[in-house]
C-alpha cells in the first residue's frame, strides 16, 4: 500500500461475518466519514452487506468506492457489479495440512498457498485516461 500511496483512514471490526454485519459495519462507517474510497472486506458476505450500504447512501461498488473481499463465494459473481476476491483455495490448504500432518518431521515455519485474485468490476478504475494519437 505504501508503493502506491495508500493508506487506512478508518477500520471497522465485526465479530460475526453475515451480511448484516457488513451493512452495520460500513453505514456506520458512512455516517462517519465522507471521504470512503475503498473498502477491504474480511468475506464476502460481509462486502454483500457493504453494497447495501453503499448503494443507501448514494453509493455505487465500483463506480465510487472500491470493494475487494476474500473467499470467492459464489455469490460473489452474483452481485453486481461482479465482486473482486481473493480465492481461498481450500482442497490445496487441506492438501498441505495433510502433507505436513504426515510428514515425519516437517521443517518449522510458514507454509504458504497461493491465494488468486478473482478480478471483477467492485473496483474503482483510477487509470489515467490513455490519450490517442493523432497522425
Amino acid at each position: 500500500m505504501d508503493e502506491l500511496g495508500l493508506a487506512f483512514v478508518a477500520e471497522e471490526s465485526c465479530w460475526e461475518w453475515e451480511p448484516d454485519n457488513g451493512y452495520d459495519v460500513t453505514s456506520r462507517l458512512l455516517e462517519r466519514r465522507d471521504d470512503v474510497r475503498a473498502l477491504l472486506c474480511m468475506n464476502d458476505r460481509l462486502a454483500f452487506g457493504a453494497y447495501q450500504a453503499l448503494s443507501e447512501h448514494g453509493l455505487r461498488a465500483g463506480s465510487d468506492v472500491s470493494v475487494v473481499s476474500f473467499d470467492n463465494d459464489e455469490l460473489a459473481a452474483y452481485l453486481r457489479p461482479g465482486l473482486t476476491t481473493v480465492s481461498l483455495p481450500h482442497e490445496e490448504m487441506g492438501r498441505e495440512a495433510v502433507r505436513l500432518l504426515l510428514a515425519a518431521a516437517p521443517e518449522p515455519g510458514e507454509y504458504l498457498v497461493p491465494m488468486p485474485l478473482i478480478e471483477r468490476s467492485s473496483v474503482v478504475d483510477t487509470a489515467p485516461p490513455s490519450s490517442a494519437s493523432s497522425g
